[in-house]
């Protein structure tokens, strides 16, 4: 009857109201069955078939062949199905393939505006993606080709500006990107929504655009390759884990790992430590520390906070003791 019905309606607002003892954790819908890995298999064998074709002698006609197969089955995965890995699978395609077919349309006559002109090509198709499917990770598609825009169309303009500051350049790029990750992160700071999840996407991509500047202003090279100081590349890990803890988000931390083990790698070695297991150390040691961080997140939380300002505390998801959740 109506009052029942009105009591439901009051109880389903309260649950929606209170937080899910699952915010720390990061939620993301990547498999809704088994059936969403069959579909992608699917996908890449179709478009590897076009990819193939392409290889042999005619780019120019797979690209956009490849364009127009995905988003045909993003009609059907994702408009219609709701199938959370093929679409995340196919807003990458499409990007993609209208980025190639601009490369491959126009290689001999662009020149240096080449790199510019994908981007907006990417940017371009991940917005009409985004219009018509509204899939979180084509947000973070759009942002991926707007930064590909601005770096291509800088480098084409200022090659040797562009190569003396890179470092900078990438860095006040992945800053932007940051932010507008978290500009979704303030919009659902209970994380019940579809905004968390593009949230999610961006601070991927905003993490690698962040992270290897950094390490490059310390002296780190890339990957596992030996820092010339290792206790710099730490310290900055070390920063990296609190920024991440405290805006609730594990991108960063993710992106910092193969520093972070490189920097290991390199005092194991300093104290005199050589030999065939010293990579195997490297990597238990690396990998007890994720564990030990994934265990202690959320207590680790709870205390950070407490020291971080007021208005740092009012956009980033509350600590779990002031949530009433148990921890």
């Amino acid at each position: 009857d109506a009052d029942l019905a009105r009591a439901l309606v009051a109880h389903a607002a309260a649950r929606h109201r209170t937080a899910s003892p699952s915010l720390d954790e990061e939620d993301v819908r990547l498999v809704t069955s088994f059936n969403d890995v069959f579909v992608v298999l699917g996908i890449a064998l179709s478009i590897g078939s076009i990819v193939g074709l392409g290889a042999l002698g005619a780019p120019v006609v797979a690209a956009p062949l490849a364009a127009l197969l995905a988003w045909g089955l993003s009609e059907i995965f994702t408009r219609r199905r709701r199938m959370a890995l093929p679409s995340l699978v196919l807003v990458g395609l499409f990007s993609t393939a209208c980025a190639a077919t601009v490369v491959f349309a126009l290689a001999d006559a662009a020149g240096r505006a080449l790199p510019f002109l994908a981007g907006i090509a990417a940017f371009a198709g991940a917005y009409a993606h985004w219009r018509r499917f509204r899939v979180p990770i084509a947000m973070a598609a759009m942002a991926a080709g707007g930064v590909g825009t601005a770096l291509g169309g800088l480098a084409g303009v200022a090659p040797d500006f562009f190569g003396a500051h890179w470092k900078t350049i990438v860095l006040v790029a992945g800053l932007g990107v940051f932010f507008f990750a978290m500009r979704w992160d303030v919009s659902d700071l209970e994380r019940r929504t579809r905004r968390s999840d593009t949230a999610f996407w961006l601070h991927v991509l905003a993490a690698p655009l962040l992270v290897h500047p950094l390490a490059g202003f310390t002296g780190a090279g890339f990957g596992f390759e030996a820092a010339a100081a290792p206790i710099p590349v730490l310290m900055l890990f070390l920063a990296l884990a609190v920024v991440a803890i405290v805006v609730d988000r594990r991108a960063l931390l993710v992106s910092g790992l193969a520093y972070f083990g490189g920097s290991i790698l390199v005092l194991i070695q300093k104290v005199g430590w050589s030999g065939e297991t010293v990579g195997a150390v490297t990597l238990g040691l690396v990998g007890a520390s994720i564990l030990v961080l994934s265990i202690a997140w959320t207590p680790l939380r709870d205390r950070l906070l407490t020291f971080v300002p007021a208005r740092v505390r009012a956009v980033v998801p509350a600590p779990r003791v002031l949530r009433g959740l148990s921890s």
